[in-house]
């Protein structure tokens, strides 16, 4: 969900915090904009290691040549895999609403 231009330059105080505590400014932008890139490496970070492990699941269940101990093993990979990205999905989704909610005029 993309920012609306008042999500984009919300405050919330910390821009006031980081002059006061006379913090460098991160290459323009401020803290807000650096943790919001932080974020975002976060998840490029996240969906990287789930494609990762699915693909390593994938191979496993592959390579198992009916050794069901490998091939539960790799079903549980992939299945753990999915279950973590849709809790960050859905972490990211009540960060969102949250954020929107707070921000709406």
């Amino acid at each position: 969900m993309p920012l609306n231009q008042t999500q984009a330059t919300a405050d919330y105080g910390i821009q006031g915090t980081q002059e006061e505590a006379k913090l460098p400014t991160f290459g323009g932008g401020g803290v807000p904009a650096f943790l919001g890139r932080v974020a975002g490496a976060g998840l490029a970070l996240a969906g990287s290691l789930f494609l990762f492990l699915i693909i390593y699941g994938g191979i496993l269940m592959m390579a198992s040549a009916g050794n069901e101990a490998t091939l539960k093993k790799g079903r549980t990979v992939i299945t753990w895999a999915i279950i973590g990205a849709m809790v960050l999905g859905a972490a990211y989704a009540i960060t969102s609403l949250i954020f929107s909610t707070l921000t709406a005029q």
